[in-house]
């Protein structure tokens, strides 16, 4: 995560990423996330950049890095790109604003441990202010 101030968003994203090691291939979802997200107006794209990178800045020095990223970058997906990109990946998901009042999110989080609410009420939180500061 170094140097990236001198890097685009994007660039600095797909290089982030593709350095990971992450359970159900959930870097293989973001690259195609980043993708799909070529087909949209350019700035839907750097925005969600933007905020995973933000995300990255707002999370504590000795606290994974990974949550952070990724509710960052898939803040902006619909409830059908929540879906489809973040099937696998059940806190990504539950940050993401459109899928708050989906069913199996709901469920999931009713069954999770409070170490596990505790991070995502963190992420939640922490995408306010994310999504602020990226609009300055």
């Amino acid at each position: 995560m170094r140097h990236r101030a001198q890097m685009n968003p994007v660039e600095w994203a797909k290089r982030v990423n593709r350095t990971w090691i992450v359970r159900h291939r959930l870097n293989h979802q973001a690259d195609a996330w980043l993708e799909y997200l070529v087909d949209f107006p350019h700035d839907r794209l750097v925005r969600s950049c933007e905020i995973a990178r933000a995300m990255c800045d707002l999370r504590g020095p000795v606290q994974d890095p990974k949550p952070w990223f990724y509710a960052g970058l898939f803040h902006l997906a619909t409830v059908s790109e929540a879906i489809r990109f973040l099937d696998m990946h059940r806190i990504t998901k539950a940050t993401v604003p459109a899928m708050i009042g989906d069913e199996s999110v709901q469920l999931w989080i009713d069954r999770i441990s409070p170490e596990t609410r505790a991070l995502l009420e963190r992420l939640r939180q922490s995408l306010v202010q994310a999504t602020r500061t990226d609009e300055l």
